[in-house]
């Protein structure tokens, strides 16, 4: 099981129904509207956002190519201008994994992990090299 399901598992069994999502983006913040969560599914989530005329149907397919930059957009490496060619549904993607990654210890343990791992070699070299 690789990062990424690890979080689509965790989304599908803690979101819930009627669940209320601020709208986040790592360069500002929360902006102060909300979504809600209507309905989750195996291959999809449905969020019904304050000004769309219809409930939103993001795929976990979305979820799991915005998930690959994820890190380095919530460091702001990456734009959420960047995004939207992965998906249309940014806004609501990004708002959801922050809402998680709050609300989720594990979460933030798994983050740290991958964030070591891939920063290890860094890590070492500035520590024996100083």
């Amino acid at each position: 099981m690789n990062s990424f399901d690890v979080i689509w598992h965790g989304l599908q069994s803690k979101l819930k129904s009627g669940t209320t999502i601020k709208n986040w983006t790592a360069f500002s913040g929360n902006l102060g509207d909300t979504m809600t969560i209507v309905k989750i599914r195996e291959n999809y989530i449905e969020v019904e956002p304050p000004r769309a005329m219809n409930v939103q149907v993001v795929s976990k397919k979305d979820f799991e190519s915005v998930w690959e930059v994820w890190t380095d957009y919530k460091t702001q490496k990456v734009k959420r201008e960047e995004l939207k060619p992965m998906t249309r549904y940014s806004k609501y993607i990004i708002s959801i994994y922050n809402w998680y990654e709050t609300h989720n210890i594990f979460t933030r343990l798994l983050l740290f992990f991958d964030w070591v791992f891939s920063n290890w070699s860094a890590i070492i070299k500035n520590r024996y090299n100083q």
